[in-house]
Protein backbone atom coordinates (compact mmCIF):
# COMPACT_ATOMS: atom_id res chain seq x y z
CA UNK A 1 0.00 0.00 0.00
CA UNK A 2 0.92 3.26 -0.80
CA UNK A 3 1.00 6.22 1.84
CA UNK A 4 -0.93 9.02 1.89
CA UNK A 5 1.06 11.44 0.93
CA UNK A 6 1.55 9.56 -2.59
CA UNK A 7 -1.62 9.13 -3.50
CA UNK A 8 -1.91 12.84 -2.82
CA UNK A 9 1.12 14.29 -5.06
CA UNK A 10 -0.09 14.36 -8.54
CA UNK A 11 3.20 14.81 -9.96
CA UNK A 12 5.59 12.95 -8.84
CA UNK A 13 8.22 11.86 -11.46
CA UNK A 14 10.54 9.79 -8.99
CA UNK A 15 10.39 6.83 -10.56
CA UNK A 16 11.01 8.57 -14.53
CA UNK A 17 14.14 10.72 -12.45
CA UNK A 18 15.46 7.63 -10.75
CA UNK A 19 15.36 5.71 -14.20
CA UNK A 20 17.25 8.73 -15.93
CA UNK A 21 19.93 8.60 -13.54
CA UNK A 22 20.57 5.15 -13.68
CA UNK A 23 21.14 4.79 -17.35
CA UNK A 24 23.00 7.93 -16.76
CA UNK A 25 25.53 5.68 -14.31
CA UNK A 26 25.05 2.05 -16.50
CA UNK A 27 26.54 4.44 -19.55
CA UNK A 28 29.22 6.26 -18.03
CA UNK A 29 30.27 2.95 -16.35
CA UNK A 30 29.99 1.41 -19.56
CA UNK A 31 32.16 4.54 -21.45
CA UNK A 32 34.79 4.34 -18.71
CA UNK A 33 37.26 2.39 -19.90
CA UNK A 34 37.13 3.83 -23.14
CA UNK A 35 37.34 7.30 -22.62
CA UNK A 36 39.28 7.23 -19.21
CA UNK A 37 41.97 9.00 -20.39
CA UNK A 38 40.57 11.44 -21.81
CA UNK A 39 38.25 12.81 -19.17
CA UNK A 40 39.24 15.96 -16.87
CA UNK A 41 39.02 13.93 -13.88
CA UNK A 42 40.56 11.03 -12.83
CA UNK A 43 38.76 6.93 -12.98
CA UNK A 44 38.82 7.13 -9.58
CA UNK A 45 37.01 10.42 -9.19
CA UNK A 46 34.92 9.20 -12.04
CA UNK A 47 34.01 5.93 -10.57
CA UNK A 48 32.98 7.83 -7.04
CA UNK A 49 30.44 10.12 -9.22
CA UNK A 50 28.99 7.37 -11.06
CA UNK A 51 28.50 5.26 -7.28
CA UNK A 52 27.03 8.84 -6.37
CA UNK A 53 24.60 8.85 -9.21
CA UNK A 54 23.37 5.62 -8.02
CA UNK A 55 23.01 6.53 -4.96
CA UNK A 56 21.13 9.28 -5.41
CA UNK A 57 18.83 7.67 -7.98
CA UNK A 58 18.37 4.68 -4.67
CA UNK A 59 17.09 7.61 -2.63
CA UNK A 60 14.31 8.34 -4.57
CA UNK A 61 11.46 8.21 -2.79
CA UNK A 62 8.05 10.48 -2.82
CA UNK A 63 7.85 11.06 0.73
CA UNK A 64 10.95 13.45 1.41
CA UNK A 65 12.22 16.22 -0.50
CA UNK A 66 15.30 16.21 0.21
CA UNK A 67 16.32 13.89 -2.48
CA UNK A 68 14.34 15.47 -5.18
CA UNK A 69 16.20 18.37 -4.28
CA UNK A 70 19.38 16.46 -4.76
CA UNK A 71 18.02 15.23 -7.64
CA UNK A 72 17.59 18.38 -9.27
CA UNK A 73 20.54 20.28 -8.31
CA UNK A 74 22.46 17.41 -9.50
CA UNK A 75 20.83 16.95 -12.98
CA UNK A 76 21.37 20.67 -13.42
CA UNK A 77 25.04 20.59 -12.69
CA UNK A 78 25.39 17.45 -14.98
CA UNK A 79 23.63 19.11 -17.86
CA UNK A 80 26.22 22.14 -17.63
CA UNK A 81 29.03 19.85 -17.35
CA UNK A 82 28.31 16.77 -19.65
CA UNK A 83 26.79 20.23 -22.49
CA UNK A 84 30.03 22.04 -21.93
CA UNK A 85 32.48 18.68 -22.51
CA UNK A 86 30.05 17.95 -25.69
CA UNK A 87 30.70 21.35 -27.10
CA UNK A 88 34.48 20.82 -26.25
CA UNK A 89 34.81 17.49 -27.95
CA UNK A 90 33.01 18.81 -31.07
CA UNK A 91 35.31 21.60 -31.49
CA UNK A 92 38.17 19.85 -31.09
CA UNK A 93 37.56 16.95 -32.82
CA UNK A 94 33.92 16.24 -34.99
CA UNK A 95 30.68 15.05 -34.36
CA UNK A 96 31.59 11.34 -34.83
CA UNK A 97 33.66 11.48 -31.92
CA UNK A 98 32.40 8.53 -29.37
CA UNK A 99 33.33 10.80 -26.54
CA UNK A 100 30.96 13.62 -27.67
CA UNK A 101 28.35 11.46 -28.57
CA UNK A 102 28.46 10.23 -25.08
CA UNK A 103 28.81 13.38 -23.25
CA UNK A 104 25.58 14.51 -25.99
CA UNK A 105 23.67 11.75 -24.68
CA UNK A 106 24.54 12.12 -21.01
CA UNK A 107 23.15 15.85 -21.08
CA UNK A 108 20.04 14.97 -22.86
CA UNK A 109 19.59 11.95 -20.14
CA UNK A 110 20.34 14.57 -17.35
CA UNK A 111 18.45 17.43 -19.27
CA UNK A 112 15.29 14.89 -19.05
CA UNK A 113 16.09 14.19 -15.01
CA UNK A 114 16.16 17.83 -14.55
CA UNK A 115 12.91 18.60 -16.23
CA UNK A 116 10.98 15.73 -14.20
CA UNK A 117 12.74 16.19 -10.87
CA UNK A 118 11.64 19.71 -11.57
CA UNK A 119 8.32 19.13 -11.77
CA UNK A 120 8.07 16.60 -8.26
CA UNK A 121 10.13 19.16 -6.62
CA UNK A 122 7.73 21.63 -7.22
CA UNK A 123 4.69 19.47 -6.78
CA UNK A 124 6.22 18.26 -3.54
CA UNK A 125 6.86 21.88 -2.68
CA UNK A 126 2.83 22.92 -3.62
CA UNK A 127 1.61 19.72 -1.53
CA UNK A 128 3.01 21.32 1.51
CA UNK A 129 1.32 24.52 1.39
Amino acid sequence: MKPDYFVSLKHYYGDIVRKLFFAAAILMLASLPFFSDRLPVSTIDSLVIIVAIGFFAGLTNPVEPFPAIINTLTSGVAVVIFEYYAVLTYQLNSASDPLFLADQALAIIFLFALYYGTKTLRAMMIDKN
